[in-house]
């Protein structure tokens, strides 16, 4: 079968194109995962000017039997008036949904006429769900048999039982030569994204990756993910992006980690990773070998500067870690990207000031200050509707860190929109 796999154009608008444009990893790891069919990858990030045009192309040149589309809910939107416009030049080709949002709001989705351009949704990963699917449109296994999988039975859907997080041993290397077009860059140099890890045990309250991923952290064998570093390189690649949530969850594997890339003289690149203050304040020779290694930019998750906003949010207190890790990456000329999270339920416009006051006194690089965003399932959502604190809880399409979705006892979203 000819199948094409889609990840949207849209971004949130922290993103400046001009200067870079990250690939979709999840993309390759899928198609590389599929056996025995035709697989290309569309990444409309590429294709943002025009979009509408690219899919008819698409459709006329390649003639997709199968069309996959992955979306976060910010995208959501977006991977719907898709999957419509692809029906209407051909009805028979077949859609499946997947990725965060349809994860997440798989129920209440298949309740709404915003189900209707699919046809069939697939929850969390999908290396091996996504196969498994083109084996039973092939009529070599039953739908019934698919864990994770949402199908069409009548007018309702029939959801399967959740599929177990993926075996990492079992997962092929991801596939990045099925990429209809290049051109994904950082600041002049081949960008492209690989993991190491998925999973995160922390308990961030606005967190939502335990529902894909669940509650512990599968790693990568060190030699499987030099390996991959080893692809990337062969494709030209000057920048990695590590995909991982929190890469200093295991500082001894960090470590080891950094002496391998050395070994294998793969420092000759850079890396931009995102990790916990906590995480890399607790060593002592972490942020050394990291620079040996070619880490290069560090997302710091500083979070907030304040103690009450830290606890609300299940970070504890770790503004002395921060000031730690901070200097630590700093000794080392790694640069840092301070994340904070604005728009907590008692901010006042002086507390919001404080977050870059602290932002400054710690010399950070780089700014990534994010409004609290409502996402669903998280105990954050819970809480803020509780407060009667979300002021807007159903356009997904604005839930992307950038717009204020919520207000605070003392302010606004539109004050909230205006201070950040």
């Amino acid at each position: 079968m000819r199948v094409l796999l889609l990840s949207m154009p849209d971004c949130t608008p922290h993103f400046n194109l001009r200067r870079w444009r990250p690939p979709n990893m999840a993309m390759a790891s899928i198609a590389a995962n599929i056996q025995g069919h035709e697989v290309r990858i569309g990444d409309l990030i590429m294709r943002r000017e025009g979009v509408k045009q690219t899919i008819q192309g698409l459709m006329e040149d390649y003639k997709p039997e199968v069309v996959g589309l992955s979306a976060m809910s910010f995208q959501f939107a977006t991977a719907r008036r898709i999957a419509t416009l692809i029906k209407k030049i051909k009805k028979e080709t077949i859609t499946i949904l997947g990725g965060y949002h349809a994860t997440l709001l798989y129920d209440e989705l298949c309740l709404t006429e915003d189900s209707r351009p699919f046809d069939f949704i697939l929850r969390g990963e999908g290396e091996s769900s996504f196969g498994e699917l083109l084996e039973a449109l092939e009529g070599k296994r039953g739908l019934d048999t698919i864990l994770g999988l949402s199908y069409r039975q009548g007018d309702g859907f029939i959801h399967n039982p959740p599929r177990p997080p993926e075996d990492l041993e079992k997962i092929k290397l991801p596939d990045r030569t099925k990429r209809l077009w290049s051109g994904n860059h950082f600041n002049g140099y081949i960008l492209d994204i690989i993991e190491s890890s998925r999973g995160c045990t922390m308990p961030c309250s606005f967190c939502c990756m335990d529902k894909m991923y669940g509650k512990r952290v599968r790693a990568y064998s060190i030699p499987r993910v030099i390996e991959d570093i080893t692809n990337c390189k062969k494709l030209g690649t000057g920048y990695l992006i590590f995909s991982d949530d929190n890469f200093a969850l295991d500082i001894k594997r960090f470590e080891k980690l950094c002496d391998a890339i050395v070994e294998a003289g793969h420092n000759d690149i850079r890396y931009i990773i995102q990790a916990s203050s906590s995480g890399i304040a607790s060593s002592e020779t972490l942020a050394e070998k990291m620079a040996k290694a070619g880490f290069h930019i560090v997302f710091l998750g500083i979070e907030n500067a304040s103690e009450k906003n830290l606890k609300r949010l299940r970070k504890g207190n770790i503004l002395e870690k921060t000031r730690l890790a901070v200097k630590k990456l700093h000794d080392n000329n790694i640069l840092i990207t301070g994340g904070i999270i604005l728009g907590n339920p008692e901010d006042t416009e002086e507390d919001i000031a404080k977050n870059y006051s602290f932002l400054k006194e710690l010399d950070i690089d780089f700014y990534a200050d994010q409004i609290l965003t409502p996402y669903p399932k998280t105990p954050v959502r819970d809480e803020m509707l509780q407060m009667d604190l979300i002021t807007n809880k159903e356009d997904y399409s604005r839930y992307n860190t950038f717009w204020a979705n919520i207000r605070t006892r003392y302010l606004s979203s539109t004050e909230i929109q205006f201070f950040r």
